[in-house]
């Protein structure tokens, strides 16, 4: 599996949640190789979007289309300041991945001084899930080279991620947090109180079912991350 990040500022949201419904009704309906994305825009108008591809070569031959060209030329414009975009290969999926039916998704950014010991302190942290936190329900973990990392997690609700980040944690994951911790330092966190969550199958049910893909309900003000994303990968390119 192969993720594609992609993140900016997006003053208008409303404008960027057409664009996002747009894509998935003429481009992702029929875009092979495309597995899922998670999208939203945080209360600071910090826009994020984690797209899941089946290769490197099916973006590739994604970006070549013209009708892409032309939606990401009209997208790009919604952005204030610059597109970052990063791209991981080493993806692995946790517990039921990116489930479609979440009602709030956390995604967590950051980078590590040791990808090994990241990979093996979160193969250590899968073990105690989902009994040691029964409010996670999904998530994916993406890691590069260099240490550079983003995790998405999947709750059926925000009170419930809270009530389980706040409540008493079994021994064994208070130890692999703070492992983590000292590992990462301080990663950014970006909020999606109403995630953008489409895929093959989701576009799929929802025609069935007669509705529009992705979701039609506005989306309201989500809780900004702890801090401002930032990233030497700075380059405007044409992603999903």
């Amino acid at each position: 599996m192969f993720v594609q990040v992609i993140q900016g500022r997006v003053p208008d949201r409303t404008a960027m949640r057409a664009q996002h419904e747009k894509w998935a009704e003429q481009i992702g309906v029929d875009a092979p190789g495309w597995l899922g994305s998670t999208a939203g825009i945080t209360e600071d108008d910090r826009f994020i979007c984690l797209s899941q591809f089946s290769s490197v070569e099916a973006l590739a031959r994604l970006a070549a289309r013209s009708d892409q060209r032309e939606w990401w030329g009209h997208t790009e414009r919604l952005f204030l300041g610059p597109v970052v975009s990063s791209e991981f290969l080493d993806v692995a999926v946790m517990l039921d991945g990116g489930t479609a039916d979440a009602g709030f998704v956390q995604i967590i950014q950051g980078r590590a001084t040791d990808a090994g010991r990241l990979h093996a302190l979160e193969k250590e942290l899968l073990r105690y899930l989902p009994d040691g936190r029964p409010d996670i329900v999904g998530g994916l973990a993406a890691t590069g080279p260099d240490g550079r990392f983003v995790r998405a997690f999947y709750f059926s609700s925000e009170e419930l991620a809270r009530a389980g980040e706040h409540g008493e944690q079994l021994p064994e994951i208070e130890e692999i947090l703070f492992d983590l911790r000292a590992l990462t330092g301080e990663p950014t966190y970006h909020d999606l109180r109403h995630p953008w969550l489409a895929s093959p199958q989701r576009l799929g049910r929802d025609r069935d079912a007669g509705s529009r893909p992705a979701g039609v309900t506005r989306p309201e003000p989500e809780k900004a991350g702890r801090q401002p994303w930032t990233s030497a990968d700075q380059r405007t390119r044409s992603p999903r």
